[in-house]
């Protein structure tokens, strides 16, 4: 007979995300119960335990639920591994301001590219991804490719051929485009996008945020218009966005040794 904890917490992990799907509008129970065949009385069971626990909460429409705050407060703590997103935050700001296109901070999740902070200039663009928390298969924009690039070669293929069918015909990349764009990496210190199907307007740059080992905690990148991509401006950028990368290490190392 199956344990009922993993199962009661795979089923309450399934009222979660149908939540998160249903919107501003919040889930009803009929949602709940088509999503996943619970019965009205495990559902509401349910859902009583997620709302004491603060992880969901009364919508504005009566017998519907949104999420509830609890798991912002998770998702900033999850999202501020080692201190990284405090550190990145007023670098990304300052960048922004200083030199005005979107500047972003993204780390590895499983086979995805997670953005954890983001900050728009003068110049906000586009991006595969449109708000902290959002996510991208790995290998899909320049903040992947910095990610990868210091994976096992065995890594990055297993990765690859499981994500191949969805970067084939979501974005028009090819295992083989991914490939060559790590190779640049490496060759000149920096990732740019493979051109795909999406945001034909815009372009990228990213620098690996590398610890002393050169393991990536994350990577730095910025979207910025096409019309802005001259020799002079993208030099600037990178020239910044590394700076910040190197001092964001120095100051994370000081932190862990303060005492």
């Amino acid at each position: 007979m199956p344990q009922p904890g993993p199962s009661t917490l795979h089923r309450a992990m399934q009222l979660l995300q149908i939540t998160a799907a249903c919107g501003y509008r919040g889930a009803g129970i009929d949602d709940y119960m088509d999503g996943t065949g619970l019965s009205r009385p495990t559902a509401y069971r349910l859902l009583k335990g997620l709302r004491s626990q603060g992880f969901l909460r009364n919508g504005p429409i009566r017998g519907r639920y949104l999420l509830g705050y609890e798991l912002l407060v998770l998702g900033a703590q999850a999202g501020n591994g080692s201190g990284l997103r405090d550190l990145t935050r007023p670098r990304l700001l300052s960048l922004a301001q200083r030199l005005g296109d979107s500047f972003y901070l993204f780390a590895r999740d499983g086979i995805h590219a997670v953005c954890l902070e983001v900050q728009n200039g003068e110049y906000p663009v586009g991006s595969f991804v449109r708000a902290t928390g959002g996510r991208v298969p790995l290998g899909v924009g320049q903040a992947s490719i910095a990610l990868m690039a210091y994976l096992e070669p065995a890594e990055r293929r297993t990765i690859l051929q499981h994500s191949q069918a969805q970067l084939t015909s979501d974005y028009r990349i090819s295992a083989q485009d991914v490939e060559d764009e790590i190779a640049f990496l490496h060759q000149h210190g920096y990732a740019r996008g493979v051109e795909g199907s999406q945001l034909p307007e815009y372009g990228g740059l990213a620098v690996p945020i590398l610890d002393h080992s050169g393991h990536p905690l994350g990577a730095l990148s910025c979207s910025l218009l096409k019309s802005r991509m001259t020799e002079e401006h993208l030099a600037e950028v990178l020239d910044a966005m590394r700076d910040a990368a190197r001092d964001m290490v120095k100051e994370a190392h000081s932190l862990l040794y303060l005492e």
